[in-house]
């Protein structure tokens, strides 16, 4: 158990410490923007902790690579689907609220890996506190 925690802090530290282009930070801050005022539109309760789930695309290394060690990021795998070009998809899940500080530490989190992992991160989707499927991109 003591050897999986170290894993897991070992992998988080190296993902902390990749660096994210400003300007792609800004990009998808604006897209998480627009998905968070829509939910706050339609009388979402932003403390309502639920499902949010992740979709990563690349090749199947670097996805195997990212699913063996989704644990340790906080995620739960969900599926993963065949895609165009030899690549493959893989969504996770991870219980939170859409507090706007947490869908923007997720999603510099999920830039992170991104580049860390070698894969193209998809966007997040989640369903609206009364069950209306959300998402982005």
């Amino acid at each position: 158990m003591l050897q999986l925690v170290l894993i897991g802090l070992i992998i988080g530290s190296a993902i902390d410490a990749v660096k994210v282009d400003e300007a792609i930070i800004s990009e998808h801050r604006m897209s998480d923007a627009d998905v968070l005022a829509s939910l706050h539109r339609n009388g979402n309760c932003s403390s309502v902790v639920r499902t949010i789930d992740l979709r990563f695309v690349g090749v199947e290394p670097s996805v195997i690579a990212l699913t063996s060690n989704a644990p340790n990021l906080g995620f739960t795998f969900m599926q993963t689907a065949d895609m165009q070009d030899d690549e493959v998809a893989v969504d996770f899940t991870i219980e939170a609220d859409t507090y706007s500080k947490t869908i923007d530490n997720l999603t510099l989190k999920a830039l992170k890996i991104e580049q860390y992992y070698s894969v193209r991160y998809d966007g997040w989707g989640t369903k609206h506190s009364d069950g209306m499927r959300l998402s982005f991109p």
